[in-house]
């Protein structure tokens, strides 16, 4: 004998909550190198990026020193798939919603310098968009902060208007433009700190080079063998002893002087001239 069930479900309601659209489109992805205003990658996980909408939605996100190369922040953003009606949670976002980015730590909410103008306009779901952020006051809008340009005066004696600094002019005789003195973030415009690299080991089949780091930066080591065509190389520090892991970049915690021993690649020809990248 078989039996059968029945189950009887009551009436059902009616309810005045508008419609959630479901499932969610993927995230979008904001990620990128949040500064000091002295140009210096921040390395405090209690700082956190923030991003609003001009209608109070928030998404948050802690810094993370040494995240990825030339990366210590991102951000997975709540995308709605726009196809019914109302939105499956309260802070997501559809594509083209515009924001700004905020950098928060306790109670100090931060103006970044690359937020200081219009809002930007989110990007589509899956998508990816890299947005770094400066704190302190750019008065010109050249992507320099101001302190950092008073301490350059101050390094080389000048009594100069920062306002009327040029970003490709040479101030410090050394062959780098304020815009490269500024990206280096060693103070390389001290003649007694400028930045280089150093070949201190010749051999061809693991050639050792050494420059010196500067906090918050990563470091990938490039290659060439007709000064053309530059690849990407992995390396070893002679420092982490016998037997080292291999890297593909290196996350500077602070100022040192680094070796890095190359490591030469089986299929292509052997590196003779070598690149530093700093982010």
């Amino acid at each position: 004998m078989k039996w059968i069930f029945w189950i009887i479900l009551p009436p059902l309601l009616c309810s005045t909550e508008p419609a959630r659209a479901f499932p969610p489109a993927p995230h979008h992805v904001i990620y990128g190198l949040a500064r000091d205003q002295y140009g210096t990658p921040i390395m405090n996980s209690q700082v956190q990026v923030v991003l609003k909408t001009p209608n109070g939605v928030q998404v948050s996100t802690a810094i993370v020193p040494g995240l990825a190369v030339g990366i210590n922040f991102a951000m997975d953003v709540p995308m709605d798939a726009n196809t019914v009606p109302g939105l499956y949670k309260t802070n997501a976002l559809v594509a083209a919603a515009p924001y700004k980015l905020y950098i928060v730590l306790g109670a100090s909410t931060n103006v970044p310098i690359q937020m200081t103008r219009n809002y930007i306009l989110l990007g589509q779901p899956a998508g990816q968009t890299r947005q770094d952020l400066t704190l302190g006051v750019d008065s010109v809008g050249d992507g320099i902060p101001d302190a950092w340009k008073y301490a350059f005066l101050a390094s080389l004696g000048l009594d100069m208007d920062i306002t009327l600094l040029k970003t490709n002019i040479d101030y410090a005789r050394d062959g780098r433009t304020l815009m490269q003195e500024y990206l280096l973030g060693n103070y390389p415009f001290d003649p007694e700190d400028t930045f280089s690299v150093r070949l201190v080991d010749p051999s061809i089949t693991a050639p050792i080079l050494e420059f010196t780091t500067m906090t918050g930066r990563s470091y990938t080591v490039l290659g060439s063998s007709d000064f053309s065509q530059w690849t990407q190389l992995q390396f070893q520090l002679p420092a982490d002893g016998v037997n080292p892991p291999t890297r593909s970049s290196y996350y500077a915690s602070d100022i040192r002087t680094l070796d890095v021993r190359v490591i030469q690649p089986f299929t292509l020809p052997p590196m003779r001239f070598f690149r530093l990248q700093l982010q």
